[in-house]
């Protein structure tokens, strides 16, 4: 009587914290706070604005961050637009709105004969410690505007070199489910015990690799179950998934 009674102790405190099904595990967790390492070693860097008198012309971009990069940015961050090595804008503040979004303005410098040159944005987040570069060729647009009537929020998650390869990922839940899917529910991906990314299901989001081949892993927290689904299911080089509980 008192073994059937110890396993029965055992078995109900077991049956309450973890679970396991064909598909899945599950463990009570309060709400995870999962996020992806995006963290360098960049100092704040020591851009010099240009010297105007050299140029005959401008133009302005307003640059909106993504959110990924939103969530971390500070009163620290700076922006700048180079062409080739050279410094062509004032390096930029960010300014932030009601909403929360971010945004840089920048006044680039230049000539009208300057055709097909290359670009490189940069921004330096000070939370992050790290710099992320963009490059791209284009015409020098005198005196035209970029980002002012809509939002320009170039992929700067692109110049993160920790991770090379970026993915969108849109993971969705089937018909049934073994919970009340809640506003709360977060779903992340994972290389091992490293996050790759975060979302909520039904949204896209973005997925970090450092291989094209590399295969993740799924995890779902579920508000009303007040706990962590890690999922048997693999996340190869899709776009969409739905989650196979």
């Amino acid at each position: 009587m008192f073994l059937a009674a110890v396993l029965t102790f055992v078995w109900g405190c077991s049956s309450d914290d973890e679970s396991t099904s064909a598909n899945y595990t599950f463990a009570t967790a309060e709400k995870p706070a999962w996020s992806v390492d995006l963290t360098g070693s960049d100092n704040a860097p020591a851009w010099t604005a240009p010297d105007p008198s050299l140029f005959e012309s401008s133009m302005f971009i307003m640059v909106k961050l993504q959110d990924e990069l939103a969530a971390h940015s500070t009163d620290g961050d700076l922006m700048a637009v180079f062409i080739g090595d050279e410094c062509r804008t004032v390096p930029a503040i960010r300014n932030v709105d009601k909403s929360g979004g971010v945004y840089f303005v920048l006044k680039i410098r230049g000539n009208s004969t300057e055709r097909d040159v290359n670009f490189t944005l940069r921004y330096y987040c000070a939370q992050l410690r790290r710099v992320f570069t963009l490059q791209g060729t284009e015409k020098f647009a005198t005196e035209r505007t970029y980002g002012f009537d809509e939002d320009f929020v170039p992929p700067l998650l692109l110049g993160c070199t920790k991770y090379p390869v970026q993915q969108t990922l849109t993971v969705q839940l089937p018909s049934t489910t073994p919970f009340i899917p809640g506003e709360s529910d977060i779903v992340a991906v994972f290389a091992g015990s490293e996050c790759r990314g975060v979302g909520v299901a039904g949204q896209p989001f973005t997925v970090f690799r450092t291989t094209d081949g590399e295969t993740l892993d799924v995890r779902y927290y579920s508000a009303i179950q007040a706990g962590v689904y890690t999922l048997k299911q693999k996340v190869g080089q899709e776009t969409t998934i739905v989650l196979n509980f």
